[in-house]
């Protein structure tokens, strides 16, 4: 997900100079980004990685670039994305990144149980919209200890605690996810068939809320010489 990630309220997003209107491709929502339905230009490929990179095109109205790193390296898949302001863009502009897996929410025996460093969970309003409101809910408590959730019994966004992971188990297999200090957030959520772990950068709609003077977003600006740079590391064993 970039060059946002998560929800945009009716498209408008917050920049220093001024409000620019996104499309609401779920509305009343732009929502995850605009390059995962677009092709990348593979630069480089091996039997074991591959580097990606495509530009940044309308309706994002600023200049830049995305370069995705993807490598295996041992029991581990190692992704990179840096998100760069053009050389001649003279803007600062918000920025986040993340990812969105699907997990299969069985292997074949018993359902996954997921175990997270959460710290607290972002209050959503109608529609999934950002409240502003930081709390520590009962699912901040399940996530701590670990559980399993229902179909549609979770679609929220979480404060990780610093350095803080996700690990994700079956009987089968255990995948634990970590990601570089950048990765301030997890989304979780509970769709029919699936469970989604998401590591991101930001909360939902954090230049909105980041704007109206809340804290621990993940808001950031990216210029020329600020690029936002994220990683995130899947073990398994």
């Amino acid at each position: 997900m970039a060059p946002w990630v998560n929800r945009i309220r009716d498209g408008r997003l917050v920049t220093p100079d001024g409000i620019h209107e996104l499309p609401m491709n779920q509305p009343p929502h732009a929502i995850h980004g605009n390059v995962r339905e677009r092709v990348w230009t593979v630069k480089e490929i091996s039997e074991s990685s591959v580097e990606l990179e495509i530009k940044l095109e309308e309706p994002w109205p600023y200049v830049g670039h995305i370069e995705y790193s993807i490598s295996m390296q041992g029991n581990s898949l190692v992704q990179t994305i840096r998100l760069i302001a053009g050389n001649n863009e003279t803007r600062s502009f918000p920025g986040s990144v993340g990812w969105h897996p699907w997990f299969n929410p069985t292997l074949g025996t018993d359902l996954v149980t997921v175990q997270a460093d959460v710290k607290s969970q972002w209050k959503l309003k109608d529609m999934g919209t950002a409240s502003g409101k930081l709390e520590v809910t009962e699912v901040t408590t399940r996530l701590q200890n670990g559980t399993k959730f229902a179909i549609r019994e979770v679609d929220g966004c979480f404060l990780m605690d610093k350095g803080g992971k996700a690990v994700i188990s079956w009987p089968e297999l255990t995948i634990t996810m970590s990601g570089s200090e950048e990765i301030t957030h997890f989304m979780f959520f509970s769709p029919e068939n699936a469970l989604c772990v998401e590591p991101q950068t930001c909360t939902v709609d954090a230049a909105q809320l980041a704007n109206r003077g809340f804290e621990d977003t993940g808001h950031v600006l990216v210029d020329r010489d600020n690029p936002l740079i994220a990683s995130t590391t899947w073990s398994w064993d």
